[in-house]
């Protein structure tokens, strides 16, 4: 059996274990909106490693992204349950956003969390994240933007360009507890330059 497919049957194992043992949300358990456009609370089995966190969001943001079209443009607030979003674009060019936690999320994972993004696409094309883990307080406006980025394994460097189709996957983990968690996933196309 091939190396890669093994790696990937083992973590499809831990995880699956992980998922029964610790009371995890499963991932088709998220909230009833487009898929374009939602996220859910997590549960984050006791004493899960946190690669295999990373491992069980990214195939769940893989599956999402590979089936969602970009069929809204990343302007203006994307409101949810755990985070709103609010995007722009700048005369220059730049694909702005703000992230901000909502209060019922806060309730659920305190005072600080950690935003990072495990996941991101650009014309589905796996691209290093554009946003590093973050530990903050949970009322931070967790804001990036990107302009350049590099595709997963290659250093050549790529403009966003109107109409591109973007992806981003946020992960949310809790100081105070670390069970739980939350992930926000976005699919949209880029907007003409200046779109707000």
């Amino acid at each position: 059996m091939p190396q890669k497919r093994q790696h990937s049957l083992l973590i499809c194992s831990v995880l699956g274990a992980s998922l029964l043992a610790g009371g995890a949300v499963p991932a088709h358990a998220a909230e009833s909106h487009s898929e374009a456009d939602a996220g859910e609370l997590i549960s984050i089995a006791e004493g899960e490693a946190p690669a295999v966190t990373y491992a069980r969001v990214e195939q769940r943001a893989e599956e999402i992204h590979a089936r969602t079209a970009a069929d809204k443009k990343c302007t203006g607030v994307w409101k949810h349950s755990v985070a709103n979003v609010d995007w722009d674009r700048t005369r220059a060019g730049t694909v702005r956003w703000n992230f901000k936690l909502t209060a019922r999320t806060r309730a659920k994972l305190g005072p600080a969390v950690t935003v990072s993004m495990p996941n991101a696409w650009v014309n589905n094309h796996a691209i290093n994240a554009p946003y590093g883990p973050h530990p903050r307080a949970s009322t931070y406006n967790f804001h990036g933007s990107m302009k350049k980025y590099n595709r997963k394994g290659s250093s050549t460097k790529h403009t966003i360009r109107t109409k591109n189709k973007i992806t981003f996957y946020w992960l949310v983990t809790s100081h105070s507890n670390p069970r739980a968690g939350a992930t926000r996933y976005i699919t949209c196309q880029v907007p003409p330059k200046g779109s707000g």
